[in-house]
């Protein structure tokens, strides 16, 4: 016990290892090396995670842990969202599963947080067996969700919610496209919105691995940091609904590396750029439908100041919905990133709110794109978006 020490986050209270123990030579605090892996730099991804699940509309529900680590989201959860009746807080690590016992006891929480000592996928699949029905399975991994992906879209329930997250940006966004062919089975390559090709590589794999089980997903909220990514989508069941899904909302990214030219396309066409001729490259498949709900996300904008205001991360929760609020209006939500397209054009760069209320000028749907401080999304095409950088009001 004399490694463990108090912390508070959120409404709970938890025991974890000493973080000093654990900095690297350069300061950084590096939670890997701690005998059971607790994040505190992932408390915005937390705080996000317990406001959109309050959004729901959940009633009596069971929520799945699967990678519970100190047993943090889960104590948060039925502490925190109205509606949860229990959670299920498991981790395959011995010492994860004694830690989360001792949090559970601490919160006064033993009739309504279970503690479990499993694979997560053994336990997923054996739920699933036993037609427990779980409403939201929560995987939370230190790397790539990949390997839980299957058994969550199989054992949530009809209409049930998923929430992954991936830390695994590098693999994600390009940086590492091998790596990320290998888990996410996906041609990539590097851009200059690598946060938001990540999140769409992300999206994408989710549909497709629902559609190989005849269901398909509908993504409501989307969290970036610096070091992940965060979804939540519901699952609904449906062959036909899941083509439909592959048709309308699983293509391409279309990319120019010379002149910055992009959009979306469903198929591979040609390999010369519409702009400048030179060869442009093709992301994906990946998601290209809306990543959004704006109406889910413009009632947790009402919920967090009037439920949520104590959370550590208020202030920047509010940025991120308010920005999302505008983002989750456009469709297509094309990424651009102002500093590096104007070096392409060899413009000095404006600044972002003068492009954003340029291309609204022009009719076009536009905001910032809060995952990245110097990038925009818009449905506009690229020479709108050229003029405005080039041009601005």
């Amino acid at each position: 016990m004399e490694d463990l020490v108090e912390v508070v986050e959120g409404k709970v209270r938890l025991l974890v290892y000493n973080l000093e123990r654990f900095r690297r030579p350069d300061g950084v605090y590096e939670p890997a090396w701690a005998p059971v892996f607790y994040n505190p730099q992932m408390i915005i991804n937390r705080d996000y995670s317990v406001l959109s699940l309050a959004t729901l509309g959940l009633s009596r529900a069971v929520v799945v842990d699967a990678l519970a680590g100190s047993g943090v989201r889960a104590l948060r959860y039925c502490a925190e969202v109205v509606g949860i009746e229990r959670c299920l807080a498991n981790d395959i690590d011995s010492g994860a599963y004694d830690l989360i016992r001792k949090n559970i006891e601490l919160n006064a929480l033993s009739e309504r947080v279970k503690a479990l000592n499993e694979d997560a996928n053994v336990l997923l699949y054996k739920l699933k067996l036993s037609r427990e029905r779980l409403d939201f399975i929560d995987i939370d991994p230190y790397g790539s969700p990949s390997p839980f992906a299957r058994s969550a879209t199989w054992a949530v329930a009809r209409g049930g919610y998923i929430g992954l997250t991936a830390t695994d940006l590098a693999a994600l966004s390009g940086s590492r496209p091998w790596a990320g062919s290998r888990r996410y089975w996906t041609s990539l390559t590097a851009t200059d919105v690598p946060k938001a090709v990540a999140l769409r590589v992300l999206l994408g794999y989710a549909a497709r691995v629902a559609a190989e089980l005849d269901r398909y997903i509908e993504p409501l909220f989307y969290i970036v940091g610096r070091y992940f990514v965060r979804v939540l989508y519901r699952v609904r069941k449906g062959a036909s609904a899941a083509d439909a899904m592959l048709a309308k909302d699983i293509g391409y990214f279309r990319y120019c590396g010379s002149c910055g030219f992009r959009d979306f396309v469903w198929e591979v066409e040609s390999l010369t750029c519409p702009n400048c001729g030179t060869r442009v490259k093709y992301v994906g498949p990946l998601w290209i439908g809306s990543t959004l709900c704006g109406e889910l996300v413009a009632k947790a904008r009402e919920l967090l100041p009037r439920d949520y205001s104590y959370m550590q991360t208020y202030r920047e929760l509010l940025k991120i919905l308010e920005s999302q609020i505008a983002e989750a209006e456009i469709c297509p939500q094309i990424p651009y990133d102002v500093v590096h397209l104007s070096s392409r054009l060899r413009v000095s760069a404006p600044k972002v709110s003068q492009v954003v209320e340029c291309l609204k000028s022009l009719g076009y749907r536009s905001s910032r794109y809060y995952g990245m401080p110097t990038a925009i999304c818009t449905d506009a095409p690229y020479r709108d978006v050229v003029s405005c950088v080039k041009e601005p009001p």
